[in-house]
């Protein structure tokens, strides 16, 4: 186990955040809280380490915080990597930091059915993403053909939509 620690600085340009988010990351217990040396903020570098090599696998590495009074909640933002469309119907597929690859509807929303991983933040924000057919994806690890939204709660059983667009 490594003995050394970093400053804010210093782990603000590991993760690519900017300074005053990484105690704010810490408060919310995001990242390990921070030791006192010479009256300064610093962490241990081990932790903050494995952490910036668990978020290279994702795309993107980002987050958000909801607030409602004093509750937080911080989720990682996902990025949709491709639109596969599926009875006209848009969706967006994306990968997580394991490398594990899911579909879900073709909306900006919180994900929290995802299996074994913590709830995430599905980003459909960008319309140049590039649009496959399901059969040109890897074995995807979940989908989910549903948009509750639109009183659909499984378009396996519903005809085929008019033409979609994300």
């Amino acid at each position: 186990m490594s003995d050394k620690y970093l400053t804010v600085t210093e782990v603000a340009d590991l993760l690519g955040i900017r300074e005053e988010n990484v105690l704010r990351m810490a408060q919310h217990g995001v990242l390990p809280q921070p030791v006192t040396i010479d009256g300064k903020p610093h962490f241990a570098e081990e932790p903050i380490l494995r952490r910036r090599e668990e978020e290279d696998y994702a795309v993107p590495s980002a987050g958000v915080y909801l607030s409602a009074g004093e509750d937080f909640c911080y989720f990682k933002v996902v990025k949709a990597t491709h639109t596969v469309l599926y009875k006209n119907w848009p969706f967006a597929a994306f990968t997580l930091w394991d490398g594990s690859l899911h579909i879900r509807p073709w909306l900006t929303h919180v994900v929290d059915d995802v299996p074994d991983h913590e709830n995430i933040l599905l980003s459909c924000e960008d319309a140049n993403v590039p649009e496959v057919r399901l059969e040109d994806l890897p074995e995807p690890t979940s989908i989910v053909w549903g948009y509750r939204w639109v009183g659909q709660h499984d378009l396996a059983d519903v005809a085929v939509a008019p033409t979609a667009k994300h």
